[in-house]
């Protein structure tokens, strides 16, 4: 197993120079953006938009390839649950035939291109959302993103499970990385159809995948928590952050911005 694809701080220094709280209104921003946008070019301006602020990372070939796989998954995932569930007319693939059972008409299960394309265009606000949350965790270290979260009056407890939950998103990429790396070492490599023609049996490869990955990240919540015990961390104590946080006229003018755009979104979508 190789070492860790993805490291605190790791970007250029226009991003790594904004303060924490920036980043954290970003993120905020885009959330309520994908919340609250309906139009599929809004949704694609957003996720664009969050792209483009993630190039301010600095990551290797490799750290970049599995963040494009994952965004790949979610967008499969969704265009896959959207394709079988929403319904439409024009259908690709039967499942499960419609039949009647008692007195119920069962509509079956059935791909349709309708429901594909809904998914697709509904995948974006996951596709917006996740690049932002990977932009500030990755370029923050987790000492700032935690003075960050007290500063803006969380409680310490919940800004420590906050900044050690964001920590644990790339740790968990890189559990992804090494049970997939080791699936296709013994031969288990990714195939569209299973054995005999089997369609589900790729996928019901890949929930097999979820069982390692849970196992691993149970185990770092546990060292985690022992280590938390054994340094005597008490979140009712007052603590210092060095250096202090000290946001810049421009960065207050950037958050204003968002937090304005976001009340401009709500207000649209409420009226």
């Amino acid at each position: 197993m190789t070492g860790n694809l993805f490291s605190a701080g790791a970007a250029r220094p226009w991003l790594a120079a904004l303060d924490p709280r920036v980043k954290l209104a970003w993120v905020f921003a885009v959330s309520v953006g994908a919340a609250t946008i309906d139009d599929p070019r809004g949704l694609a301006a957003l996720a664009f938009t969050s792209a483009v602020a993630a190039t301010g990372l600095k990551l290797s070939f490799r750290a970049w390839s599995a963040i494009g796989l994952l965004l790949a998954l979610l967008v499969w995932g969704t265009m896959l649950s959207q394709g079988l569930f929403f319904g439409g007319a024009t259908t690709l693939v039967t499942f499960v035939s419609p039949r009647q059972i008692g007195g119920y008409q069962f509509p079956g299960v059935l791909l349709t291109s309708e429901g594909l394309m809904y998914g697709a265009i509904q995948s974006l606000r996951f596709v917006a959302t996740t690049l932002a949350g990977f932009t500030a965790s990755l370029s923050t270290g987790p000492e700032r993103m935690l003075a960050a979260l007290v500063r803006l009056r969380l409680p310490a407890a919940l800004a420590f499970m906050t900044t050690a939950a964001l920590r644990f998103l790339p740790v968990v990429l890189d559990e992804v990385r090494a049970v997939r790396q080791a699936k296709w070492l013994r031969g288990g490599g990714f195939r569209l159809v299973g054995p005999a023609g089997d369609r589900l049996g790729p996928y019901r490869d890949e929930l097999q995948l979820l069982l390692p990955i849970l196992a691993a990240s149970l185990r770092r919540a546990e060292t985690l928590a022992e280590s938390v015990t054994a340094r005597g961390f008490d979140p009712r104590a007052p603590r210092t952050f060095y250096p202090p946080l000290v946001m810049r006229s421009e960065e207050k003018v950037i958050v204003a911005i968002l937090l304005v755009a976001c009340v401009a979104l709500i207000a649209a979508k409420l009226w």
